[in-house]
């Protein structure tokens, strides 16, 4: 007797429908399953047949074929085992359960034990787009998507739990509906700001770009703590909102990274330089995330830069500039979100001393081949260029911090300027300044006369190229709403020049 169940797979974060058909045929005893399965999917039939046994299923000796449609799409990981189990278990006529509104989603161990799969929150958000009205996962995921409205959700445990539950009278475990706590989230660090002495424009420079989404280039001979100040950066980043957490959960999900949970922090991500153009786009043969997309919502942290390869500093242009990547490869596409605030740090050249009171020992051919691995157009997209001077001795040793630039109220007034924009870019798909394209950035930064005056000779004089005018528009703004202004004045216009000089 033909079953049919179904379940979905996903791509990247687009979710894809599959439907599982199990039937019987005459022929020797056999297990066949097709549909264009990858190994870890056709694997699954040892691991169904296994499973169904320890749960006390007697296996009919006959030749079972297992479908999964669509037939041209290849069908990647584990989750679909517990939705080939269940057709399996309708056929034989062991349960008698309408199904046709339900998705499965699951995989088994070989005692029947259900275990935690990838992309929960983002499959379980489909089954509602596809119209079911019931999901039934694994209860190792239930953590993760116990905060969606509008679909019934059960979470078992085994398969031999969904077997009674199937056969009995017993009322299904629905999952209750909780609201996503982000308010009891701490911060990240531990007070670093503060304890960082002196590097005051380096500190007022990062203020900045967390306050206006904007990316930053920290360059300074080694020690003199450019990787503790993007690091205590984290502390000043402000809350995520639902949606926000919702976006990050789903990613770092899919790339099972989280242990049944929502994200309730904004990510930090601060990948090796030693990292592959894959490992940092994403991609490989799952078309995972890579780290700019899991450092969505959050700070991507890259130290070292010019250590990169020049492959993969190159990839990140597209992805800073639309706030996304998209992923092509011979298994197929896919699109992830990489709307991320950038912070690199790099040596002025290898042996770091350039431009500072110990003698270099780099020749100038070798500083060129140095800094040539940041291109211009790479380098142009950076909105911030701070040097960081060595901090002086006497500084170190008098210890003396300044509760004025406490990270409570540098965080306050981050927190200030982010409602500024919030009501600014209302009605928008702009989040911060740092969003803003260019034409956005024109009517949106409103400076007085003097200020667009002085904006415009300057980058007459710097040779500023049309991204560059506007990036240095956009800091001004941000500059503006850390003041609380409603109006770019002219001084928010020269603190921002000073940020796209050489370096």
């Amino acid at each position: 007797m033909l079953s049919r169940v179904f379940s979905a797979t996903l791509i990247g974060l687009q979710p894809v429908l599959i439907e599982v058909e199990v039937d019987t045929t005459q022929g020797i005893p056999s297990f066949v399953l097709i549909g264009l399965p990858s190994k870890s999917v056709d694997e699954a039939k040892e691991r169904v047949t296994a499973a169904l046994t320890n749960c006390g299923i007697r296996i009919r000796s006959k030749r079972t074929v297992v479908n999964l449609a669509p037939a041209d799409l290849q069908k990647k990981g584990s989750g679909l085992e517990l939705a080939i189990a269940v057709g399996l278990l309708k056929m034989y006529g062991e349960i008698h359960i309408e199904t046709d509104k339900t998705l499965f989603f699951g995989e088994l161990s070989l005692d029947g034990q259900l275990k935690p799969i990838r992309g929960a929150l983002t499959l379980v958000l489909s089954a509602k787009e596809f119209g079911f009205s019931r999901v039934v996962l694994p209860v190792a995921n239930s953590e993760e998507v116990s905060f969606i409205n509008g679909i019934e959700i059960v979470a078992i445990s085994s398969l031999a739990e969904f077997i009674e539950l199937s056969k009995g009278d017993k009322i299904w475990p629905k999952l209750k509906s909780k609201r996503i706590d982000l308010e009891s989230a701490t911060t990240n660090g531990s007070e670093q700001w503060q304890a960082i002495l002196g590097q005051t424009q380096a500190k007022r420079a990062l203020t900045i770009a967390i306050a206006g989404g904007h990316n930053i280039h920290l360059v300074g001979p080694p020690g003199t703590g450019k990787s503790m100040l993007a690091k205590a950066a984290a502390e000043l980043q402000p809350p995520l909102s639902e949606t926000e957490a919702i976006a990050a959960t789903q990613i770092h999900s899919v790339a099972g990274l989280i242990n049944n949970k929502i994200i309730s922090e904004r990510p930090f991500r601060s990948p090796h330089h030693s990292t592959s153009t894959v490992g940092l786009i994403g991609g490989g043969s799952n078309l995972l995330p890579g780290e700019i997309s899991l450092a969505h919502t959050g700070i991507l942290f890259l130290d070292e830069l010019p250590e990169f390869s020049r492959s993969a500093l190159e990839s990140l242009r597209q992805p800073l500039e639309s706030g996304e990547v998209t992923i092509t490869r011979a298994v197929g596409t896919a699109t992830y979100p990489a709307n991320f605030a950038l912070i690199a740090a790099s040596n002025p050249c290898p042996c770091g001393f350039w431009g500072t009171h110990k003698p270099c020992t780099c020749t100038p051919p070798v500083r060129q081949r140095y800094t040539r691995k940041l291109s211009g157009p790479l380098l142009d997209r950076i909105d911030l260029h701070v040097r960081v001077e060595a901090v002086k001795t006497r500084t170190l040793a008098n210890g003396i911090l300044n509760n004025d630039n406490s990270v409570e109220l540098v965080r306050n007034s981050i927190l200030e300027a982010r409602q500024l924009q919030s009501e600014r870019l209302g009605g928008t798909n702009f989040r911060t300044n740092g969003d803003l394209d260019g034409t956005s950035a024109r009517k949106m930064c409103l400076a007085t006369s003097e200020g667009r005056d002085i904006l415009t000779k300057a980058a007459e004089r710097l040779r500023l190229s049309a991204r560059g005018y506007f990036k240095t528009l956009k800091v001004a703004q941000t500059i503006a709403d850390l003041e609380g202004s409603k109006i770019i004045e002219s001084k928010h216009i020269t603190e921002a020049l000073q940020y796209r000089a050489e370096i």
